[in-house]
């Protein structure tokens, strides 16, 4: 589904805490179209690089390029940015005194996207395509973790953003769930949707990934197609992990 716009353009990213480095020079470019997938052992520098790649985590050095502006530039509006580029945790971060459906209105509505009208109407063309149009007028207590989560991206879709950042957002939930989640994001990728997806669902990034990225210790291990990393892994480091989790 990739063709050769670049949406995004990671150049010798660097990310430290406390004096450690978490993320040692990661460089890569994404695509429209693509589904990158981010796997590697827990504490790798997965989510930290995932977050960078919207200034939730500001990079200690290098360049993030979105659409060809610098978001490491001080003068950018980055929440200007943000509206273009859709994140989905772990945790759902739903408004608990909202309904389902005026979850999904709010930032089109706030940022004067859309009117009250035409973001109700999308609100309801996204539940009924995740099959959850019953639930519009319901509360988030009231849902499954796997019914939260699906709101969770629709809530992203109705900014139409250009890019999805997913971080691991099926370990929260339980086993049973994750499938019903997996396969939103599933047709969010047959309909071209650049997505990057940190997870520990290798079926999915073996599946519906287009590039498989390993990160381990701060830097870029393996990058390659599913095939390639899954059947024919060349770092140690990498048929190790895979060892572990297949």
């Amino acid at each position: 589904m990739s063709d050769n716009t670049v949406i995004l353009e990671v150049k010798d990213l660097c990310k430290s805490f406390d004096g450690h480095e978490v993320l040692k020079g990661i460089s890569t470019t994404i695509r429209k179209g693509d589904v990158l997938a981010l796997i590697g052992p827990s504490g790798c520098g997965k989510s930290t690089f995932l977050r960078s790649l919207n200034l939730l985590e500001t990079p200690t050095s290098g360049h993030v390029l979105f659409e060809g502006t610098d978001l490491t530039d001080p003068s950018v509006d980055i929440n200007q940015v943000r509206e273009k580029i859709g994140m989905v945790f772990q945790q759902f971060n739903l408004f608990p005194n909202m309904t389902v459906r005026e979850n999904i209105m709010l930032a089109p509505v706030k940022l004067h996207k859309m009117t009250d009208v035409e973001a109700r109407k999308e609100a309801d063309e996204l539940l009924a395509r995740i099959g959850l149009s019953d639930k519009a007028d319901a509360y988030p207590a009231s849902l499954s973790g796997g019914q939260k989560q699906r709101i969770a991206i629709v809530r992203s879709l109705a900014m139409n953003p250009d890019i999805i950042l997913f971080d691991e957002p099926t370990s929260a939930l339980d086993p049973e769930m994750v499938g019903e989640v997996l396969s939103v994001m599933k047709e969010l990728a047959t309909t071209g949707m650049t997505m990057v997806v940190v997870t520990h669902e290798m079926g999915f990034a073996r599946e519906v990934a287009n590039r498989v990225m390993f990160i381990n210790d701060g830097v870029i291990q393996e990058e390659n197609t599913p095939q390639e990393i899954f059947e024919h892994p060349k770092s140690p480091r990498l048929r190790d992990f895979l060892s572990k989790v297949l």
